[in-house]
């Protein structure tokens, strides 16, 4: 059975190099000059079977492999993978995890890491800026790799097995186990590690061998393309001169012509509408000079391919969406109610949650997949901008620190944003997911961090001072003497009591430096008033005294969180009391 082209994302952490070594792959297979050549259209880098062999040459056989070619998609990274969505899953079948050798495993890989287990697609990694590595610059691009490696210095090849082994290891923490591709036996089991220079086109050329040889061995049954209901997911929506309205698209699965009628995931819900046209748009080049578009207009297009649709009301398309072919018009509204449900990715809501925002669907699902490996409670999940209504909605949730709503790649609304002012809701936006999440616990902490601050103020709370000898100012009305804190803070006004649980005053004011301060924290020093206290008679220089603690309040303060001398003095309280009433505070 004939096969389709394999659709590969390239992933990775930021400045890795995936734009790079994509610009590599085609700048390689424009200059195999094979008749037909690529195509470089929306959406997508479609590098022929012909070509690839030319480019592998000596690495691919021909007769070994029925895969028509590759399919890039052409918005690298960790974005366009998770936005970019099918039916059952990421659009994307397999992987390319672009890492700097010199750099290793950095949080995004992490997530990206993360992802691609949690979606079951297989990938390898491309070990990139190899030329980056001492005595590695001037490696041959031909291919094969192994050979080129064995010809270097002994020295370069020592510290590039160190780089190679360092990686390794890192993804062996994420749970991969990991070699370079040609040490692989077991393929199913370990991860294939290709070493490139996205800079000089050192190993491109095994690594697309190993992606057409991996999409032939592996992913063969999946690619079969058989009699299938033509799909398609949309990338986005666009004006093309002449045409009107489009959306772009990536059809993932079967056959897709003009005239068929379809179902389309739009921004008001799913929608039923009839292909009008199908357009490529094509990259001519005359001689030297710059080099002219034009739009190839097709009566069908078979997966895997990126192309522009023409529909009426293709406008209200929403991007992440789906685009299905029905041929039994009597299925259309079941067909419907599918893509309906394809448009809510979370399932389980939480009464108390934070909100998501995203700009597709695939966006959406991902950043409620990060959510609930965080074990972040979301309330709602929805695509489009963050606008007035939703910040109201986050600001009716009962706990304060989920009083968030989380924005992937979506702008804030001037109508929002004069409403956080005004309401107790954050507003976290970007386009890398972990960052965004990395804020959020950032905020949440210091959010806490106030709460508990605040708490601390409305709160009586452990506190033990020394009257300090030889700095007694006043003996009485009110006494005047120099303390130190020995634990806890003290924060006037708040009653005393002495070693045996007797009250001998109330602690009015503090000075320090002859100015009023609202509070003395541990080992703090200064000058405190004590109204209804005689010096001499309440208590002496060198006493110790603790603040008093009623029961309810002793019983609070056993489930608060307290410093190691808080909870000393807090017990030592309880002692003094119980001392006279054995169950005091229980």
């Amino acid at each position: 059975m004939p096969l389709r082209q394999p659709i590969v994302s390239l992933m990775g952490h930021v400045d890795h190099g995936k734009t790079t070594l994509l610009d590599r792959i085609a700048g390689s297979a424009r200059a195999s000059r094979e008749a037909g050549g690529i195509t470089q259209h929306i959406g997508a880098l479609e590098v022929p079977l012909s070509v690839l062999l030319r480019i592998c040459q000596g690495l691919l056989r021909p007769d070994q492999f029925t895969v028509p070619g590759l399919l890039f998609i052409d918005t690298p990274g960790h974005r366009s993978f998770v936005t970019m969505r099918r039916r059952g899953g990421a659009l994307a079948d397999l992987a390319v995890v672009v890492v700097d050798v010199g750099e290793g495993v950095m949080p995004q890989t992490r997530e990206v890491l993360q992802i691609l287990r949690h979606e079951k697609t297989p990938f390898v990694v491309a070990a990139n800026k190899i030329d980056a590595v001492p005595g590695v610059k001037n490696l041959s691009v031909r291919p094969p790799l192994p050979g080129a490696l064995a010809a270097l210095p002994a020295e370069a090849r020592k510290l590039l097995d160190e780089r190679l082994y360092a990686l390794s290891e890192g993804l062996y923490a994420q749970g991969f186990s990991a070699e370079r591709y040609d040490r692989v036996s077991d393929y199913t089991r370990n991860v294939a590690i290709v070493p490139v220079s996205a800079k000089s086109g050192a190993g491109v050329p095994d690594l697309l061998a190993m992606m057409v040889g991996l999409s032939q061995r592996f992913l063969e049954r999946e690619l079969e393309l058989g009699e299938q209901t033509g799909e398609a997911t949309i990338l986005e929506r666009s004006e093309e001169r002449g045409l009107g309205p489009v959306a772009n698209v990536i059809v993932y699965q079967g056959k897709l012509a003009a005239g068929d009628n379809v179902v389309v995931t739009g921004r008001d819900g799913p929608f039923i509408t009839k292909v009008r046209g199908i357009y490529r748009p094509e990259v001519l080049r005359a001689g030297r000079g710059t080099p002219s578009r034009r739009m190839t207009s097709l009566s069908q297009v078979e997966a895997a391919a990126g192309v522009k649709i023409a529909a009426p009301g293709i406008e209200k398309a929403l991007p992440g969406g789906l685009l299905k072919v029905v041929v039994d018009l009597n299925r259309l509204k079941a067909v419907e109610e599918e893509l309906e449900a394809e448009t809510h990715p979370i399932a389980a809501v939480s009464e108390n949650g934070v909100w998501l925002k995203a700009d597709t669907l695939g966006g959406l699902e991902a950043l409620a997949f990060e959510c609930q490996e965080a074990q972040l409670p979301v309330k709602g999940a929805e695509v489009g901008s963050v606008g007035k209504r939703e910040v109201l909605l986050a600001a009716a949730v009962k706990d304060p620190r989920l009083r968030a709503i989380l924005a992937f790649n979506v702008p804030v609304l001037p109508e929002a944003q004069e409403a956080v002012r005004s309401a107790d809701v954050k507003v976290l936006q970007g386009e890398v997911m972990y960052r965004i999440l990395e804020e959020y616990r950032a905020w949440r902490t210091e959010r806490e961090a106030q709460e508990e601050r605040e708490r601390r103020k409305a709160t009586t709370h452990p506190g033990k001072m020394e009257v300090l000898p030889g700095f007694v100012f006043r003996h009485s009305k009110p006494a005047i003497v120099g303390i130190k804190v020995l634990a806890g803070t003290l924060r006037p006004p708040c009653r005393l009591m002495d070693r045996e649980g007797n009250e001998v005053g109330v602690l009015k004011g503090l000075q320090e430096d002859g100015k009023p301060v609202k509070e003395a924290p541990e080992g703090k020093e200064v000058a405190a008033s004590v109204d209804g206290a005689v010096v001499g008679r309440s208590f002496v220089e060198g006493d110790r005294l603790c603040g008093v603690l009623t029961e309810e309040e002793v019983r609070q303060l056993r489930a608060a969180s307290l410093t190691a001398s808080e909870r000393g003095v807090l017990d030592e309280v309880i002692a003094r009391h119980r001392a006279r009433q054995p169950f005091w505070g229980s």
